[in-house]
């Protein structure tokens, strides 16, 4: 982490002497528990000359520090601690007034700990770049520049740690290290250029680093395009060693000549269960959207890494024209739960082909689900949504409402109080049609979203209620990212978020 180098976490301590360093401006925000609002912690000598003169700007909400780029920075570090990755902005505000303050150029937010993130800018007056000397000393982050114009290229030392190459060693250019990479990640690094070349974007992957005694290492790769006169004239970035972040690095570096056969075999079986639900419900998806839906998915982890939940949802345009949107969780954790829920999801993917209606496909699947392996039970929501004329059929097995979030208000939707999955065979399901309007937003949820230990149901549902309530309008991603921070629950279990826009 970039805060490794503070002893304190609750104090910026080295990292601010290292911000110093940085001859463009430069300063650390914290969360504020009271306001959850953000804070500058610290500014380095060329930030505090951007906060026009303010006296003891440390300490002060970041609102009153830059009140003319504050709305869209509070964006960009949202969107930089949601994701857990670095976030890139070419100018903060993205208008600038004549005769206004100084906006904010080039503008890199980096998320550290609990809490804490850095802010990089530059502004119409900066002389130079010292970046490589702050990272040079911060632990797995290397910087690296490949001058095209001379061929010439330059690592920092980390850079060699991270490929297993001795210092000293020719570094190699960016354009040329996909030999050094696993061969499947190799279109990752084609991508990267053809953004840093074609299209001069700035952009970041991670690839699994080959290293020449066999060692495999996850590289986040950023780079940025550097520009004369609107010619690409070089590539600057960093290498950032991330296998810690990775769950397959704990298969992939542990001794099985230290384990007893029962240790190694649990370990390889909560492994593949890991990846069997990363793989079916990942933590921020692409979705392909259907014509007329903007839809955006989260997924969070269990806290504890042992809880391996059964959680899942599914967005799948039909041939008849209708789009099918599912939410479920399999009661239990485990391979089990994994197993039960890449069943049942399946199951409905396949059944929905079928054309019948939502009703019809619960009781499916509720069948499916009595005669899975370890006889698990589930609760769901099953949905069909036909764009010719907006309506929503859908069937609930037990499940939370779903939120319909219309001009500002939101409301719970009632449905028949129908059984679980896997409880008694032969259930029937009632179903609900819901006419939907352009611009209604529908929220589906499971338990694990809004259950918290000590309070009721009823309050749990209020406090989402309340939260959608409170988001402005913008892309269902955003919004989604938004309800993720502003509703938790605290009973450690997986959590699934499905937000839906009708869009026309």
């Amino acid at each position: 982490m970039l805060d490794d180098a503070a002893p304190d976490p609750a104090e910026p301590g080295v990292l601010a002497a290292l911000l110093d360093l940085l001859a463009h401006p430069a300063m650390t925000v914290r969360t504020d528990p009271a306001t959850a609002g953000y804070r500058v912690e610290h500014l380095n000598p060329a930030a505090l000359k951007s906060a026009d003169g303010m006296h003891a700007p440390a300490g002060r909400p970041l609102a009153q520090v830059l009140p003319h780029a504050h709305a869209d920075l509070v964006r960009l570090v949202e969107r930089a601690r949601s994701a857990a990755a670095p976030q890139y902005a070419a100018r903060l505000p993205t208008t600038h007034r004549h005769g206004g303050p100084e906006p904010m150029l080039d503008v890199r937010v980096l998320p550290l700990g609990p809490g804490r993130t850095v802010v990089l800018w530059h502004s119409t007056s900066d002389t130079g770049l010292s970046v490589a000397r702050v990272l040079g000393r911060l632990e797995k982050i290397a910087s690296f520049e490949d001058d095209l114009t001379t061929g010439a290229s330059r690592w920092s030392d980390q850079a060699y740690a991270i490929f297993g190459l001795a210092p000293g060693t020719p570094p190699v250019p960016l354009r040329l290290l996909g030999p050094r990479l696993h061969p499947a990640d190799t279109d990752r690094l084609t991508d990267l250029l053809t953004a840093l070349n074609d299209r001069l974007e700035g952009a970041h992957i991670v690839v699994r680093a080959v290293r020449d005694e066999g060692g495999l290492r996850h590289v986040r790769i950023a780079a940025e395009p550097l520009l004369t006169d609107g010619v690409l004239t070089g590539v600057t970035g960093i290498y950032q060693d991330v296998s810690a972040q990775h769950h397959t690095e704990v298969a992939l570096s542990a001794s099985f000549d230290e384990l007893t056969a029962v240790q190694a075999k649990a370990a390889l079986r909560h492994q593949l269960v890991l990846q069997l639900q990363e793989a079916i419900v990942p933590e921020v998806p692409t979705l392909r959207e259907p014509a007329g839906l903007q839809v955006a998915a989260r997924y969070r982890p269990a806290a504890e890494e042992y809880r391996v939940g059964g959680d899942w949802y599914d967005l799948l345009p039909l041939p008849d024209g209708r789009v099918l949107v599912a939410v479920g969780d399999i009661a239990g954790h485990g391979i089990d739960a994994a197993t039960g829920m890449v069943a049942l999801r399946n199951a409905l993917r396949g059944l929905a082909f079928t054309g019948h209606s939502p009703g019809r496909l619960m009781r499916w699947l509720n069948e499916v689900t009595l005669q899975t392996p370890g006889h698990p039970t589930a609760t769901a929501v099953c949905a069909l949504y036909d764009p010719a004329d907006r309506s929503l059929c859908w069937a609930s097995a037990g499940h939370l409402p779903l939120l319909l979030l219309r001009e500002g208000t939101a409301r719970f939707l009632e449905s028949p109080r129908n059984i679980l999955l896997g409880a008694v065979p032969a259930a029937d399901y009632g179903e609900t049609l819901t006419p939907l309007l352009p611009d209604d937003t529908l929220v589906l949820y499971t338990d694990g979203f809004i259950e918290r230990r000590h309070k009721g149901l009823d309050e749990s549902l209020a406090v989402l209620r309340r939260a959608a309530e409170r988001l402005c309008p913008g892309a269902v991603d955003e919004q989604a990212d938004r309800l993720m921070m502003a509703v938790t629950g605290d009973t450690e279990d997986d959590t699934s978020l499905v937000v839906v826009r009708v869009v026309s």
